[in-house]
């Protein structure tokens, strides 16, 4: 280029739309010499070691019109340009069908991800865990209704295996009521799922996978109302919103939710899964088998709060915001680990607050080095009480024998529990030049946990203090060649382990390191490959290691999980004027080691609880895939399916030459066949009126039958098999003033099929639901 000099100086900046949210994957060209770049996450970008002289800078994303500017850039220039993009009506009819989205982005890395962009949902009823259980490779099984407890799996491997994120940060850090099932789908931009193979980024230990929710905080304007009601006297209602004071940078963020619901669906008599409610005849001499029976005792109420006030775009801060969350959850219990034995009068209780910071400055000391932290303090208080004097009830609501010192559970309790979460996180970036990129991320998670029997406050079972304390930190090197043709990332991560029993016995510690890597290379533009692998652990958590005090036993000899994830994919997308196809699918193969895995028993009070043991070795391989098409905002229709085998291969019980019976034997409580078909019809303009839109969903979900026990051990004739379930559910939804106003009504389990969940609980049975729901961005 005519002029340059040798001085190097670099250009940096923002990218961002009408209303100050910022853009990811935006393509940034520089002319000439034709380097690109694209912003990040948080719609960052930078060029280094440039020659001083004449550019020209073109930026592009579908759904924006493109912009381009000339620029001088002198020596030793570090020039901050930032740019607000304004949308493009023509591009935006294509963004559906472009596939070219930050979803699209994000599955075309080296990880095998799927990524759910939730605004097809947003009008819907539905929590994230229900958005979830629509995509690839996962399977969410729930204990019963609304804030019921749930067992998430990613390819085969479930419960703890698999770490959840709220913007990167771990859902455990924000106390006891938040969880993905109460959480509405409103708060989500869009949902990242990890299989097997984790970013560093995301600081934590994870045998099985990740999922991480990407909020919309941080918006410039923006505010989002809703309140749905339904079946089972359910009542659900969220609001959100955001704003930045252009002169000052002021900035405030609010997130809050509430959910309320009876919970009182029908439990049926089901024979075909050998399934029978029976209660003593009148005379006590004999049982009868009822045909259904109402759950009594299962009322669940939940809210969340949560203020951000701080300060936005100044010189040492791009972001930078104090946080105060709180969280209630108040919780009737209807049955233990399984639905055998009825509870009447057990109760949980609790309530968190969440002191928070986070910052994050994209050009810290040097050009190219990018940092965020964040800390909070969770402080938890919960009480689970057990007084009713009675041994249990029945699903008739009548209470069995009568014990005055005896609760449900065991012996009468009132156990308070208090626990604190302390977590810090660093992430660092580090961009040395277009093609190189470093990433360190440090994560301190402790947590500590106190409690007594109110009722018996000097039974040391119950006054312990146990403290559980795990140091995760993570290196990752990635590198991108052949104009971002192939990309590689090349991680280790570190693993410390803390853990104390009780205030009485001495602190263990131990530390374990895992590595991985990931590539992807795009053939062309419309196909690709990917393959990942990672050495990973997963420490045992305080829950699993100490109990919970309702239904859940500790086993302080737990052993971390380690296991080596393999994953090979590809991905294709194609474009014909309107209609658009793509798909993707991908194999997988895990070889986990002292898989822990959770197991129901019967005390001897007769009440139900679970337990995590360690197995030897559990080896899985499956796959997945998933098609789609669209055909421009008229048509979208979906279909997935996933398969796994989890088998046990320890061969021989431990310190013996006996072959273990469940050898061979697929893992227990785990469905491995399971898919989904989601078809969306809509309409703009409808009834001769602009700016509306109809829209139908029709969504199925298919498991296929599966055994509780050991697959060898169970049997269709036995209460240890689960029948085969076809779920269905319809929405329909009418949205007015390009979607500020929308209103849907909703219709899950249509056909009121029988279903049951994990430990065989069953599900609800047929529900209706209705939400009204405002939302703006720019006001």
């Amino acid at each position: 280029m005519q002029g340059q000099k040798l001085n190097k100086s670099s250009i940096k900046g923002q990218v961002s739309d009408e209303q100050q949210q910022r853009i990811s994957f935006a393509t940034i060209r520089l002319l000439p010499g034709n380097k690109t770049v694209a912003t990040d996450q948080q719609g960052n970008y930078q060029f280094l070691d440039l020659p001083s002289g004449s550019y020209t800078i073109q930026i592009s994303v579908v759904g924006f019109k493109k912009v381009e500017q000339k620029i001088v850039l002198k020596e030793s220039e570090a020039l901050s340009l930032s740019f607000s993009l304004k949308g493009s009506q023509n591009e935006l009819k294509d963004v559906a069908i472009s596939g070219k989205t930050k979803a699209t982005k994000i599955k075309e890395s080296g990880y095998a991800v799927n990524v759910i962009e939730t605004k097809q949902y947003a009008n819907t009823n539905s929590d994230i865990n229900q958005v979830l259980s629509r995509s690839t490779g996962v399977k969410i099984r729930e204990q019963g209704g609304l804030g019921s407890d749930y067992t998430f799996s990613i390819n085969g491997l479930s419960g703890n295996h698999v770490k959840f994120f709220i913007d990167g940060i771990p859902l455990e850090s924000y106390g006891s009521g938040m969880s993905f099932n109460n959480i509405p789908i409103n708060i989500a931009e869009r949902i990242e799922v990890y299989k097997g193979v984790v970013p560093p980024y995301l600081g934590s230990d994870a045998l099985g996978g990740a999922v991480n929710i990407v909020t919309n905080r941080d918006r410039g304007k923006s505010l989002d109302v809703s309140y749905s009601y339904g079946s089972f006297n359910t009542h659900r209602t969220a609001v959100s919103g955001s704003y930045t004071y252009p002169k000052s940078g002021l900035k405030v963020n609010v997130n809050s939710f509430y959910n309320y619901s009876d919970n009182s669906y029908k439990m049926r008599t089901y024979p075909k899964a050998n399934v029978y409610l029976k209660i003593p005849t009148p005379d006590g001499t004999d049982f009868e088998t009822l045909s259904s029976a109402k759950r009594f005792h299962n009322d669940y109420q939940s809210y969340m709060g949560q203020v951000e006030l701080g300060l936005a775009d100044k010189k040492w801060a791009d972001i930078a915001v104090l946080g105060l969350t709180y969280n209630n959850v108040k919780n009737e219990r209807q049955t233990g680990a399984t639905q055998e034995k009825v509870y009447g009068n057990v109760d949980a209780n609790s309530h968190s607050v969440i002191p928070s910071f986070r910052y994050r400055k994209n050009r810290i000391f040097v050009d190219g080095l990018s940092a965020t932290v964040f800390a909070n303090m969770s402080i938890s208080k919960e009480v689970r009480t057990d007084t009713s004097s009675y041994s249990s009830y029945q699903w008739n609501g009548k209470p069995k024998e009568y014990f005055p010192t005896k609760g449900e559970m065991g012996d009468k309790s009132i156990l308070h529990y208090n626990s604190n979460n302390a977590l810090v996180q660093l992430n660092l970036n580090y961009q040395l030049s277009d093609q190189h990129l470093f990433n360190l991320n440090y994560n301190l998670n402790s947590t500590t946990r106190e409690g007594y029997n109110e009722i018996d406050p000097y039974n040391k079972t119950y006054n312990k203090t146990n403290r559980v304390s795990k140091t995760v930190v993570g290196l990752n090197y990635q590198q991108n060649f052949f104009n971002n043709k192939l990309t590689n990332s090349f991680f280790g991560k570190y693993f410390g382990f803390s853990g104390r029993p009780d205030a009485n016995k001495p602190t263990e510690t131990a530390a374990y390191y895992g590595y991985g890597l990931a590539s992807t290379y795009k053939i062309t533009e419309e196909l690709g490959i990917k393959a990942s692998y990672e050495h990973a652990y997963r420490l045992p958590g305080l829950v699993e290691l100490y109990g919970n005090g309702l239904d859940v036993s500790g086993n302080h000899d737990l052993k971390p999980e380690n296991s080596d994830n393999y994953n090979l994919g590809f991905f294709f997308g194609k474009t014909i004027g309107k209609h658009r196809f793509s798909a993707d699918g991908s194999v997988f193969y895990r070889n986990a080691k002292n898989y822990i895995i959770s197991r129901p028993y019967t005390n001897i009070d007769g009440g139900a609880y679970s337990e995590s043991q360690n197995e030897g070795g559990i080896k899985i391989k499956g796959a997945d895939f998933e098609l789609k098409y669209t055909y421009g905002d008229l048509l979208s229709a979906l279909v997935n399916m996933s398969y796994y085998d989890a088998v046990d291969r320890e061969k021989l019980e431990k310190g013996t030459i006996r072959e273990k019976i469940s050898y061979g034997s697929r893992t227990p409580n785990e469905p491995w066949l399971y898919g989904n078909t989601d078809v969306s019809l809509g309409k703009n303009n409808v009834f001769g009126v602009k700016g509306n839109r109809l829209q139908f969903n029709w969504y199925m979900q298919f498991v296929n039958d599966y055994s509780l026990s050991w697959s060898k051990l169970g049997d269709k004739t036995t209460k240890d098999y689960i029948p085969a379930q076809w779920i269905q559910n319809i929405a329909l939804t009418y949205s007015l003033k390009n979607g500020r106003y929308n209103i849907t009504g909703e219709a899950r389990n249509l056909t009121d099929q029988i279903a049951y969940d994990v430990f065989k609980q069953q599900k609800p049975g047929r529900a209706f639901f209705i939400k009204l729901r405002y939302n703006i961005h720019s006001f």
